[in-house]
C-alpha cells in the first residue's frame, strides 16, 4: 500500500509540474505572439492610422480580457451601475484601451520584445520581457498577468518598470467617478473625449 502511495504522490508531482510548465509555456508563447504581431503592425508605414487602429482593436480583443479588465478598473462602482451602464462603460473602455496601447506601440519602430522568463503569482502568469532598443541597448522592463479561463490565456494587466497600469488607471477613474458624485457617465464622457481628441 504504501508504495502505491508513494507512486500516486510521484505521479502527482509530476504531473503538477508539467502542467505548470506548460501554462508558463503558454503564458509566455502569448505575450511574445501579441508583442510580435502588434510591433510589426506598427511598423507599417503603408498602412493608414485608422487601419493600423482596426487591425489592433482586433488584437487587444484576442489577447487582452477586456471584460474582466474594465470591470477591475471600475471597482466598487461596477456593482452599483446599471446594465445600461456597463454596456456603454465597456464599449468605451475598448475603445480608449485600444487607442492607449496603439499609441504607445506607435513608438516601438524598430524596437522589439525578449521574453526573460515566467513566475507563478497565485492566480497569474507573470512573464517578466524587456524592450530591446535598436542599437541594442536596453529601453524598459514589462511584466505582463496572464490567467487562464476555460484553458483561454488572456493578459489582464501590463507592469511598465514596476508600475501597474490596471492599478493607474483605477485610481484615475474611480477618483473622477467620485467627484462626479458616483456620476459613472462622468466616466463614460472623459473617456470619449480622450478618444476623440
Amino acid at each position: 500500500m504504501s508504495q502505491i502511495i508513494r507512486l500516486f504522490v510521484l505521479f502527482f508531482c509530476i504531473f503538477c509540474s508539467a502542467s505548470l510548465a506548460k501554462a508558463a509555456s503558454d503564458a509566455s508563447s502569448l505575450v511574445d505572439e501579441f508583442a510580435d504581431k502588434a510591433i510589426t503592425l506598427m511598423s507599417y508605414s503603408s498602412v493608414s492610422e485608422n487601419e493600423r487602429r482596426e487591425k489592433f482593436d482586433q488584437l487587444v480583443q484576442k489577447y487582452f480580457d477586456i471584460p474582466v479588465i474594465g470591470q477591475f478598473l471600475l471597482g466598487k462602482y461596477w456593482q452599483t451601475a446599471t446594465q445600461a451602464e456597463r454596456e456603454a462603460y465597456l464599449k468605451v473602455f475598448t475603445k480608449n484601451i485600444v487607442y492607449t496601447y496603439a499609441r504607445q506601440f506607435d513608438e516601438y519602430f524598430g524596437q522589439r520584445l525578449v521574453i526573460d522568463g515566467t513566475r507563478k503569482n497565485g492566480r497569474f502568469d507573470v512573464v517578466s520581457s524587456r524592450i530591446v532598443l535598436p542599437n541594442n541597448s536596453e529601453g524598459f522592463h514589462l511584466e505582463w498577468l496572464v490567467t487562464e479561463s476555460n484553458s483561454t490565456f488572456k493578459i489582464v494587466d501590463v507592469i511598465v518598470e514596476g508600475v501597474s497600469m490596471s492599478v493607474t488607471q483605477r485610481q484615475e477613474y474611480t477618483s473622477l467617478i467620485q467627484n462626479n458624485a458616483g456620476n459613472i457617465q462622468a466616466l463614460v464622457t472623459a473617456l470619449n473625449r480622450q478618444i476623440t481628441r
